[in-house]
């Protein structure tokens, strides 16, 4: 399956395909192996550096990444429309903020700055950015106290359920 987020309006972001493990009461859980390249909207790619794990919800507005063995980035949390399925794509549209629990145990939201640039270059309606940051504080509030998903319990029992 193919995760791609666009950028408000229709213009792509990022994109790459992932293996779909199964759902829970988080979401759609996907895999994508150290090694896989995620193609740019710009027509650059990069190339993953690290296996990950992410889990794709219903209805939230955002998805939470876990970069396994990152070396700063315990988890990445991206504020983003709810996901839409289109066939073999989950597509949501980037809201720029993000927010990040680093191994030192820090929870920051990043991001702010594009986040403004962002609402005049792409005309966000005032409706989207009272629901970006509304997920942005939800999210930190909940990565903050470590609670499911952003605790890696379930995270953890995909990832094992991927390397068998």
């Amino acid at each position: 399956m193919e995760l791609a987020t666009e950028k408000w309006g229709g213009h792509p972001h990022y994109r790459g395909d992932m293996r779909v493990l199964g759902d829970d009461e988080h979401g759609t859980w996907l895999w994508g192996r150290s090694g896989r390249v995620l193609l740019k909207g710009d027509g650059g790619s990069l190339v993953a550096q690290q296996d990950t794990v992410i889990v794709v919800p219903r209805e939230a507005w955002w998805h939470a990444a876990w970069w396994l063995g990152h070396p700063e980035i315990a988890l990445y949390v991206n504020i983003n429309t709810p996901a839409r399925r289109d066939d073999d794509r989950l597509v949501a549209v980037d809201l720029d903020l993000d927010v990040i629990r680093w191994h030192d145990g820090r929870v920051e939201v990043v991001d702010r700055d594009e986040f403004e640039v962002h609402q005049v270059r792409y005309h966000y309606p005032p409706d989207i950015v009272a629901a970006a940051e509304a997920a942005t504080a939800e999210a930190y509030d909940l990565v903050l106290r470590d609670q499911p998903p952003f605790d890696g319990a379930a995270a953890r029992r995909w990832v094992e359920r991927a390397r068998a």
